[in-house]
């Protein structure tokens, strides 16, 4: 049997992310009338504000969007943990050395 370690949990965690987002994207261009869950919305909203800032570099909006994504999924309380800034550093490494995940991430900042 294999075993999956936490830090491939977590980029489990951020590539559903990143492909429910993708999927939302398509269908709200076409109807911004239709209600979206509250997650969803709050998650976009991070998003659209972190793409709004000038001059953030790539690394930096991925370091925002995971840390976001990550305090979303797992609560305040690990995200003010000790290790917490080196988990959002190592998935930061991670998606940047993924060209898949940096091309959603691409995506994903452009449709804002």
């Amino acid at each position: 049997m294999t075993r999956i370690t936490n830090s491939e949990q977590v980029l489990a965690a951020v590539r559903a992310q990143l492909q429910r987002m993708a999927k939302r994207g398509k269908t709200s261009q076409t109807s911004h009338a239709a209600q979206p869950e509250t997650k969803s919305m709050s998650t976009r909203q991070m998003v659209d504000a972190l793409a709004a800032i000038e001059g953030l570099s790539d690394e930096d909006f991925t370091r925002g969007f995971v840390r976001a994504l990550l305090t979303e999924e797992f609560g305040e309380k690990v995200a003010n943990s000790a290790g917490f800034q080196s988990v959002i550093d190592k998935t930061t490494a991670v998606i940047s050395a993924d060209p898949e995940l940096r091309k959603r991430l691409v995506q994903l900042r452009t449709a804002s």
